[in-house]
């Protein structure tokens, strides 16, 4: 079925309107509570963010932040965790299977943050509180106990949780490739970064009785945008965009 300009701008006015009045978005059609075996503790951060740091070189970016997390709460919780198949989520990372797409540090917090939450409202706030940071963060920021891989210099804002784009613009104001030890390293540290900022907030949201509050407006791009969509497009629909044609022609299918 075609749909008009002046159909879709009408329709799209009335969406965007039920949302931003609360209608859309509050609906009990929209928001529930599920049942979840997975139980939370309080963690600590440090560990957190070791654990993450150095299992990065072996499980890469999503697996890693999801070791970070699990192999503390085997310890404080136990139970299920205890079988949590970690690496069964290894192709999220690069962006889902080196696509570089959502970085897979998003997705392995994500997992956890929805086990433990049980309530899709707070799951989602908590994980768009995550996006804000990892987008708008000068990272990374942590610094390893002990250095497993490389020194490196700067941190960037990635302005998006597109992976390409994030480590991308690491690499231009770091000036390194991305087959480096450099690059490994500060995916490592940032895995760290965001594996620690998840535990920072499901800490809080135990201690607070298991309620969270959001930092960031919920489906801001959406609401903004009219779609789901980020307000940065020209990064990578610009006139520098690689031809496929171009990029691809040495590679074996």
């Amino acid at each position: 079925m075609k749909l008009s300009r002046r159909d879709f701008l009408l329709t799209s006015g009335v969406m965007v309107g039920l949302m931003a009045s609360g209608k859309f978005l509050h609906s009990q059609a929209w928001a529930y509570t599920y049942p979840s075996e997975f139980e939370y503790a309080e963690l600590d951060l440090e560990e957190v963010g070791w654990e993450a740091y150095r299992n990065y070189f072996k499980k890469w970016c999503c697996s890693t932040v999801l070791a970070g997390l699990v192999s503390q709460l085997r310890k404080r919780v136990g139970g299920p965790w205890k079988d949590f198949p970690i690496d069964a989520y290894r192709w999220a990372h690069g962006g889902l299977a080196g696509w570089g797409a959502l970085c897979g540090t998003m997705v392995g917090a994500g997992i956890v943050i929805g086990l433990v939450t049980k309530d899709t409202d707070t799951a989602e706030a908590m994980v768009n509180d995550l996006a804000f940071f990892y987008s708008y963060t000068p990272l990374p920021q942590y610094q390893p106990r002990k250095i497993l891989k490389a020194e490196i210099q700067n941190m960037s804002v990635a302005g998006t949780p597109v992976c390409h784009i994030s480590v991308g613009r690491w690499m231009s104001a770091e000036g390194v490739a991305f087959f480096t030890e450099e690059r490994a390293e500060r995916c490592a540290r940032l895995s760290a970064d965001v594996a620690m900022k998840a535990a920072q907030m499901l800490n809080e949201w135990y201690k607070n009785g298991k309620k969270y509050k959001p930092k960031n407006r919920v489906l801001y791009n959406l609401l903004h945008n009219g779609i789901t969509s980020q307000n940065n497009c020209m990064d990578c629909h610009g006139a520098n965009v690689p031809n496929p044609e171009e990029t691809y022609a040495t590679l074996k299918k």
